[in-house]
């Protein structure tokens, strides 16, 4: 079984608490609880054990009571003292991971390593019925979607959830966030801690792209900058690897067998990212750009791979082919 990340998602008060380190020593450090286990995987054994008893002690009480004993009593029993014992391993398994949940929990409470990472929200244009089940009684908002952020170049995606309080900024899609991981970790953590503040994202996506807020070179500013002889057409620039992403993220939009999702840059990442899966798939082919080289890692991870950036329509069917193990 793989092991997934639990993400803790924390709502930071403002721009300073988003990268206020952790400390097992400081209460402001504490994080938030970890998700409630799913409750048939922990009690569902107790249904088939209520019958199985009172069979047994049916048989058990039948000769000496002469009541009868049909053969399917045996059988009956037999097939719930099976669902008894497999819904115990159930419980069993539960009861392992959520001790290696909470241990993990204290693992990067006790010593943690910060990591920028960025988020995928899931669409909230919904109406009617739908619209109503997504806001709670109280005007708070239940917000989901996909964190992916990298831990020693291994890239980690993983579903969070988040009841954003009335009155509170949520994380939008392409927001950056401050991801917390335990420094010991090998491979994928089992447990992550993400803060989110309206004012620090916008901050930092400020500093990465200036043009946004106006530190950029204004339109008239670009046309008299550097101006070319008089009578000489500017050469067009050649084509970069952001410029080929962008093209993937287009084409893979419009893909029939193959779902896109297109990440903008963040303070870990420094290109845009491009997510290729199969439609309700959770392997998928990550395309972004590593010291200036095309790159990209296959769904079953490893290292980066070297990408002709030619012709996005080729980049799709590699994918493809990828995902569906040809």
């Amino acid at each position: 079984m793989s092991q997934t990340t639990t993400v803790l998602v924390e709502l930071a008060d403002d721009p300073g608490a988003v990268e206020r380190p952790l400390a097992a020593d400081d209460p402001g450090s504490a994080l938030p609880p970890l998700p409630a286990r799913t409750g048939w995987r922990r009690w569902a054994w107790v249904v088939p054990t209520v019958p199985a008893v009172v069979l047994v002690a049916y048989r058990q009480l039948a000769p000496s009571q002469g009541w009868p004993l049909p053969a399917a009593v045996l059988g009956v029993l037999a097939v719930l003292l099976l669902l008894v014992a497999v819904l115990a391993l159930a419980r069993y398994l539960d009861d392992r991971d959520a001790q290696r949940e909470s241990r993990a929990r204290d693992a990067l409470l006790a010593d943690a390593e910060r990591t920028t990472g960025s988020v995928l929200v899931d669409s909230t244009a919904v109406s009617g019925e739908a619209a109503a089940l997504r806001v709670l009684p109280d005007g708070a908002a239940r917000v989901s979607g996909r964190l992916t952020f990298s831990v020693d170049h291994l890239p980690v995606r993983s579903p969070f959830t988040v009841t954003v309080p009335a009155g509170t900024d949520g994380p939008r899609s392409g927001d950056p966030v401050a991801v917390w991981y335990p420094r010991s970790t090998d491979g994928r953590p089992r447990v992550v801690l993400v803060r989110y503040q309206r004012a620090w994202a916008d901050d930092l996506l400020g500093a990465m792209h200036p043009e946004r807020t106006g530190g950029g070179t204004s339109a008239p500013e670009a046309a008299t900058a550097d101006p070319s002889p008089a009578g000489e057409a500017t050469p067009p620039s050649a084509p970069t690897n952001q410029d080929f992403l962008d093209a993937l993220g287009r084409s893979g939009a419009e893909h029939p067998r193959l779902d896109t999702e297109q990440v903008p840059p963040t303070g870990a990442w420094r290109s845009v990212r491009v997510d290729l899966s199969l439609p309700g798939s959770t392997r998928s082919v990550l395309v972004f750009e590593d010291d200036h080289e095309l790159v990209y890692i296959g769904p079953d991870g490893g290292a980066p791979q070297p990408l002709d950036p030619t012709d996005p329509s080729a980049a799709l069917d590699l994918a493809e082919r990828l995902l569906r193990g040809d």
